[in-house]
């Protein structure tokens, strides 16, 4: 048994002893022992609030040198439009450009910024604070001129936005319009103002920087449901919404205390109700649960609501992570860095993964494992039954990497199907150790979870699972398997072709393969078989185009080749799209190949179009006339007409063989008005008589 890192096994003897792994419910904080900064970080979580003062002496940041030792890479933080034009066209940006550099330096160099609040000089309401509001309430107000065009100088939002991402440039790419806007402490207006003010600020965006991303302001769906919908509604309906993206980038979602809500909200609610919009990508830029069994910091445990312990915070963390993943989220932030709570009286939540004195939280390591183990996924897949989730992370630079809980307080044993014969199990303070398969399965002991809300019933649902295990199948190497599309003929000569290809993999085996076709040489690359398991397949194409595939492979831990630049196997279709119309077919009493007034209209007629050797090319026809369109070979063909059923004295026609020669172009049309079958001549045979 090992810790990620080379922590000693007399460090984790510690650890347990002391309570600090999984099943004790509190910690020493002084007890939390980061783990060494990972070289696996794929960029795509962050944390808010990285950058703050120490409380104590109101210098430095102390907290920007151990957000980044987590795996973090990203920031949001807000560019409060009072601070910054605190009065009509008189800007502040010295201390918004201070941060920014230091977090730059720190190697935070994704950073979102959230543009809110009205100044009282741009506001449409006045007045004291709210008696529930830290700030006053013409700051969650609809600032003035919003109605008007967003260039104009009156429109003193269309105004600021402009001017902010002016300022910033290359340094700050994502800016997010507005926070929690479906909350009135945020936001004082209606869904339609909203609606508006997402317009212009996207508008000033992208004239002043057309390739920087516009958010949606962060929704705190649990709030108000249907706000976000309904704005988008109000969106769609603009006929120039199409056109401009419909006036937001990326969909910002907040959801916090329920580990499983970053899937099934995103999923079920948030992605279907998108609607028009539903394309965009989707990022979790909160996600987070409060703690209140840290008796350092709470002096009222009681008085928050959804809060966990601080283990409950950390099995969050992972669990969230995953489902995140599992959900397709762009960007994962944890909120927050530290708690930023000097007046308790007035603390919204203790979030931090560190407290205000700069110790650490088990959530701290936790976030460590998470984001040095659920890296970079081929793909991801989830299952969710008989209360266990199990997250799977497919082709990592670890290998296959699966997470997995129990949804409700029941110690149950949980089969995980195996893919190699033996795995490394991590726990959430990454800890590991090494376990064998038995009958084709990891038994793994799942805790029951501990953390749930409880209604007037006194019904529990359980909004974050037990302590979870990831177990990690690796091969030797962990390379991706190869594969290829076996060499095709320079010609084909059918529109209709099989295609076969092969793979390898040293260990683990082929799992699955893609294949892509290009029409052409300029053509673009589209699948053709997706995720399939066979090496064979059948291609339809058309007539004198050429036709190349590529290939990749993916093995059973989920890493995958890479598509190749150059095709493996081409084509060309060598046929000619031939059209024959016979109009009528008539029997030619004086054999003269003229109808002529006197011949007999058939009605019942074979017809056969044979190669050079007398095969038939397409499906014979009987009937008065005959038509068909077939892809066929350039080459010398034979058209046969007789009667249906052979000569007889009541159809005494002879056949007629009609020759045509079919050159390489690419289309080619033949019509034969009419055809006249020539008379049997009679016979007379010499009687020979004996006697």
């Amino acid at each position: 048994m090992s810790r990620l890192g080379g922590v000693s096994f007399l460090l984790l003897v510690a650890l347990v002893l002391s309570g600090l792994v999984p099943g004790f419910l509190s910690a020493d904080p002084a007890m939390v022992e980061p783990l060494p900064p990972s070289e696996i970080v794929d960029g795509w979580a962050g944390l808010s609030y990285t950058f703050l003062r120490d409380p104590a002496t109101g210098t430095g940041r102390p907290y920007l040198s151990p957000a980044y030792e987590t795996g973090a890479r990203w920031d949001r933080f807000d560019f409060a439009w009072p601070v910054i034009e605190h009065q009509n066209n008189a800007w502040v940006f010295g201390p918004h450009d201070e941060l920014i550099a230091d977090l730059h330096a720190a190697g935070f160099e994704n950073l979102v910024g959230i543009l809110l609040w009205t100044p009282e000089w741009a506001s449409t309401a006045r007045g004291e604070p709210a008696p529930t509001s830290l700030v006053p309430s013409a700051w969650a107000s609809p600032p003035q001129g919003l109605d008007l065009d967003w260039y104009d100088p009156d429109n003193h939002w269309g105004n600021y936005v402009y001017n902010v991402v002016s300022h910033y440039g290359d340094r700050i790419k994502y800016w997010e319009m507005w926070n929690g806007a479906e909350w009135d402490y945020f936001w004082a207006g209606t869904d339609a103002q909203y609606a508006r003010l997402l317009t212009v600020g996207y508008q000033a965006t992208k004239a002043a920087c057309p390739d920087c991303q516009v958010l949606f302001a962060g929704v705190r769906y649990w709030d108000d449901p249907a706000f976000f919908q309904n704005v988008i509604d109000i969106l769609a309906a603009d006929p120039d919404a199409p056109d401009n993206a419909y006036y937001f980038d990326i969909m910002s979602v907040h959801l916090f205390g329920n580990s499983d809500d970053p899937y099934s909200v995103i999923v079920d609610a948030i992605r279907p109700g998108m609607g028009l919009a539903s394309d965009h990508p989707i990022w979790l830029a909160s996600a987070g649960v409060p703690v209140w069994d840290d008796a350092t910091v709470d002096p009222d445990p009681a008085r928050y609501d959804g809060a966990a312990t601080e283990q409950e915070a950390a099995a969050y963390v992972i669990q969230s992570y995953a489902n995140a993943l599992a959900a397709g989220v762009g960007r994962y932030f944890l909120f927050r860095t530290n708690d930023d709570c000097p007046d308790p009286a007035q603390c919204e939540g203790y979030f931090g993964v560190m407290r205000d004195d700069g110790s650490l939280r088990p959530a701290y390591v936790a976030y460590q494992v998470a984001t040095r183990m659920l890296t970079s996924p081929t793909f991801t897949t989830r299952t969710s039954g008989d209360n266990v989730t199990d997250v799977s992370l497919w082709g990592t630079p670890h290998g296959k990497v699966g997470v997995v809980w129990s949804t409700d307080p029941t110690t149950r044993t949980y089969a995980y199907t195996a893919t190699m014969p033996t795995a490394t199990l991590v726990d959430r303070w990454g800890v590991t150790q090494t376990i064998s398969a038995v009958g084709g399965v990891y038994t793994l002991t799942l805790p029951g979870a501990t953390a749930y809300t409880e209604d007037a019933a006194l019904r529990r649902t359980y909004v974050i699972g037990g302590d979870p295990w990831i177990v990690v199948e690796t091969e030797t190497a962990n390379r991706p398997p190869t594969s290829t599309v076996h060499l095709l003929p320079e010609l084909t000569y059918s529109t209709t072709f099989t295609v076969t290809w092969e793979g390898a993999d040293d260990e683990s085996g082929v799992w699955f393969y893609d294949l892509q076709v290009r029409d052409g040489e300029e053509g673009e690359w589209v699948g053709w078989q997706d995720s399939t398991t066979q090496t064979e397949g059948q291609f339809t194409g058309a007539c004198r185009h050429t036709y190349c595939f590529r290939s990749r492979a993916t093995d059973r831990l989920g890493n995958q080749g890479e598509w190749p630049e150059e095709p493996e196997a081409c084509t060309t279709i060598d046929l000619t799209e031939f059209n024959l119309t016979v109009g009528e077919v008539f029997g030619d009493a004086n054999d003269n190949g003229v109808r002529d007034g006197e011949e007999v209209t058939l009605t019942q007629v074979a017809f056969h179009f044979l190669d050079g050797m007398d095969v038939d090319v397409v499906a014979p026809g009987i009937g008065a006339s005959w038509t068909f369109t077939a892809a066929l070979r350039a080459g010398d063909y034979t058209l046969l007409v007789y009667p249906a059923g052979g000569f007889s004295l009541a159809m005494p026609w002879l056949p007629v063989r009609y020759p045509v020669t079919l050159t390489a172009e690419p289309f080619h049309t033949m019509t034969v008005a009419s055809l006249g079958l020539p008379p049997a001549k009679r016979v007379f045979l010499p009687l020979v008589f004996r006697q």
